[in-house]
């Protein structure tokens, strides 16, 4: 009897899974024949097929109820058996009911129990599913075609994900891609790929995880698979924090519709999203559509269920890996990118945060200490971003920003949103994955070293963790507990605050004045009172929390006057500190350099270069990004004067504008050296946007982050002109010996400027 599995020696049901172009092309030549009903029937069916995974259901769904209909006609039931069964999957896969199969063959009854596994899966019942790919197993095993054996391999490996098997996933899903590879079956090895994504996600490695759903890409980019494809992805995203990017490629799919998987974790996707932008009705409306669809035995709403259990956890939840406890420990992977350095360690940064709390409800003021630098102990790899690809992106996106300045419509505008997610995601390039960071120094080695790195200063860390408002001191190696109105109170008095303050700067009034002083007074009492008997008159180091990222600390009136460095974290200060040491050169090389159409600029520029003899000032048409960047390799002091502007959607879209478009904070990311002081004159450029992990993202964040020790910066809006006196005075301190935040306490806080990194 002929193997229902060939039927046609040049049209084997094995090349859907390699070309099903190639496959539909050439069953519909077949067809176009007179040819015997096995032959029309099995031609029938992997047309079906390939229309399927081109997208083509309609046509999928045709061909196969033919297929079924020749079968049974001509009295072929293995052929109608196996086209039921293709059916079956078909439909499994769409979402929709799948009836019972009437009994057939052993042979037969193995793909059979296939499609019942896909159909499984689908619905979320993954131990049915793994049931009867257990059972098929051994017929595919001894078929006389091998290579019907990875597309079984393929869903059990991604049935063993959704249990957290991963041990068994991976080497079920290896074997399965290295039979694919073996046999030329190119698409259905992206689709194992994509799947090894979803392991990876599963394990925290989100770097790994887009880098083999990237290699999935240009075979599944297109038909029916291609949406499941842009759902990992996103999920992907949404676990490392990246919350904004998996929304647009949620959206990118429009509304959610039918049923199966790509329905559930479209919904579970959704669900996520909801969480980490704390909104409750969009989350509960999605865990009832999935109790809906799948009902309550579905791992999919056991899923759903833990990702909306209440805060305690992570913030965003972990993927939909049904009934799993929690996310797998993250795998650190050390990167040169800002952002994803910010994401990547999620997970641990989350548990390091739940101990805070504790020992913040404890009283144990070393331990949440210790915790809370823990929590934003990730650090940026040395090595600098060289891929071309996501440099020319990068590069196009700049001429877009231009572009937009000049037109402002609302196609250049969608035009800029779509590059800033493309930029997000095509950080995870595999060229930037390195080896892991060191391991961090021991809790009471840190606090010893901090303790002896501040001397005389004073460091404040406000972690806010949830529902334990507290801030801690450090002073002479001791750590205090501080007790602070909760986070809400000090969030709103902080944004009334900040609004005032920017609508102060660039229109002042002396009605505005007094009302700002009275809201500067209110969040000092806030913030800066609880802390002062313990701080006293020292200088400070202040690690803020997501509250406090932006606040202009010198217009407060307890900090009036006294040098306050902030930073990430006191680890991090650190390490500038180290910095500034390492660098400090008696005739330090200086690049000054001003942005186009801002006279003030130039004139700034031309005001400060007298006082820096040697110096390399870099002006008008010359004034661009590349020319910047290869400057700043070769600096020890930096100053750049430029329109600036903060991107609260994309803060490593923050920029100055230069002669050919903005310079962007990710573009720091491709300097092998910087600066080790750099003056930012401009709007602005030192805000940032607090991330889960504690990192900031933006301009000075990612200047600190890359290298340099010292970032001076305004959190506010700055009038042209109006620092170029004070920034000579600056300039002159500096020279003679001043530390730079006494510099800016003296001379630049009044503006909104803030020394970041070592004072």
């Amino acid at each position: 009897m002929a193997d229902p599995h060939r039927p046609s020696r040049n049209l084997p049901v094995s090349l859907v899974a390699r070309d099903p172009a190639e496959a539909r092309r050439r069953a519909d030549r077949l067809l176009r024949r007179p040819v015997d009903p096995r032959t029309r029937a099995s031609a029938l069916r992997v047309s079906g097929l390939a229309a399927y995974e081109l997208g083509l259901v309609d046509e999928a769904r045709k061909r196969l109820d033919s297929a079924v209909s020749v079968a049974v006609r001509a009295g072929l039931p293995d052929q109608a058996a196996m086209a039921r069964a293709s059916r079956l999957g078909v439909a499994a896969r769409r979402g929709d009911e799948c009836g019972t199969l009437p009994p057939s063959p052993f042979r037969v009854s193995a793909f059979t129990l296939l499609g019942r596994g896909v159909a499984a899966c689908q619905s979320g019942r993954f131990a049915d599913a793994l049931a009867a790919f257990a059972a098929a197993e051994p017929a595919f095993r001894s078929s006389s075609d091998p290579r019907l054996l990875p597309g079984l391999l393929c869903s059990q490996g991604l049935a063993l994900v959704h249990t957290e098997r991963f041990g068994e996933a991976e080497e079920v899903l290896h074997e399965g891609l290295a039979l694919a590879e073996k046999y030329s079956l190119r698409r259905l090895g992206a689709a194992i790929t994509q799947n090894l994504g979803c392991l990876a996600a599963s394990r925290g490695d989100t770097a790994l995880a887009m880098e083999r759903f990237d290699a999935a890409a240009p075979l599944l980019g297109a038909g029916t698979r291609h949406p499941a494809l842009v759902l990992d992805r996103a999920h992907a995203l949404a676990d490392a924090g990246m919350l904004r990017e998996a929304g647009v490629l949620r959206r990118s799919l429009g509304p959610a519709r039918g049923g199966g998987a790509d329905r559930a974790l479209t919904e579970l996707l959704s669900l996520k999203l909801a969480v980490g932008h704390a909104d409750t009705a969009a989350a509960e409306a999605a865990v009832r559509r999935l109790r809906h669809l799948f009902g309550a035995d579905s791992s999919w709403l056991r899923a759903a269920e833990q990702i909306s259990r209440p805060p305690g956890s992570a913030p965003v939840a972990p993927r939909p890996a049904p009934g799993r406890p929690s996310r797998a420990p993250s795998s650190r992977t050390a990167t040169p990118h800002l952002e994803l350095a910010a994401h990547v360690g999620s997970p641990d940064t989350t548990r390091a945060l739940g101990d805070v709390a504790a020992a913040l409800r404890a009283g144990n003021a070393a331990a949440a200490l210790l915790w809370s630098e823990r929590s934003r102990a990730l650090t940026t790899e040395a090595h600098t971003c060289q891929n071309r690809e996501w440099t020319a992106l990068l590069d196009r996106y700049r001429r877009a920003h231009a572009a937009f300045a000049e037109s402002g419509s609302a196609e250049d505008h969608r035009e800029l949103a779509r590059l800033e997610v493309e930029l997000a995601v095509g950080q995870w390039h595999p060229c930037c994955r390195r080896r892991p960071p060191a391991p961090s120094a021991p809790g009471g080695e840190l606090l010893d070293r901090l303790a002896r790195g501040l001397g005389s200063r004073a460091l404040v860390h406000y972690p806010e963790p949830d529902g334990v408002p507290a801030a801690i001191t450090l002073v002479d190696g001791r750590a205090r507990l501080h007790e602070l109105p909760d986070a809400r109170t000090i969030g709103d008095a902080v944004a009334a605050f900040e609004h005032l303050a920017r609508l102060h700067a660039v229109t002042p009034r002396p009605q505005t004045a007094r009302l700002l002083a009275e809201r500067a007074a209110a969040v000092d009492r806030l913030l800066v009172a609880p802390v002062a008997a313990a701080v006293g008159d020292r200088d400070l180091v202040v690690v803020p929390g997501p509250n406090t990222q932006t606040l202009p600390w010198g217009l407060l009136p307890g900090l009036r006057g006294r040098p306050v460095s902030v930073a990430p974290s006191g680890r991090a200060w650190l390490r500038c500190r180290d910095r500034a040491r390492r660098t400090r050169r008696e005739r330090p090389r200086v690049l000054l350099v001003a942005g186009p159409r801002l006279a003030a600029a130039e004139a700034e520029i031309r005001a400060v270069a007298r006082r820096h003899r040697g110096a390399r000032t870099v002006t008008g048409a010359a004034a661009c990004s590349r020319t910047v960047l290869r400057h700043l390799a070769r600096a020890d002091l930096a100053h750049i004067g430029a329109h600036g502007f903060a991107s609260g959607g994309a803060p490593m879209c923050t920029g100055l504008w230069l002669a050919d478009g903005p310079l962007f904070a990710y573009d720091v990311e491709r300097v092998r050296r910087l600066p080790s002081l750099v003056v930012l004159s401009s709007c602005d450029t030192g805000r940032s946007a607090p991330t889960a992990s504690g990192l900031p993202l933006g301009m000075a964040a990612a200047l600190l982050a890359r290298g340099s020790a010292t970032v001076l910066a305004s959190v506010l809006p700055v009038p042209d002109g109006a620092t170029a006196a004070a920034m000579v005075r600056a300039h002159s301190a500096l020279l003679a010996g001043a530390a730079p935040a006494a510099v800016v306490a003296e001379h630049l806080a009044a503006t909104g400027f803030v020394c970041f990194g070592a004072g």
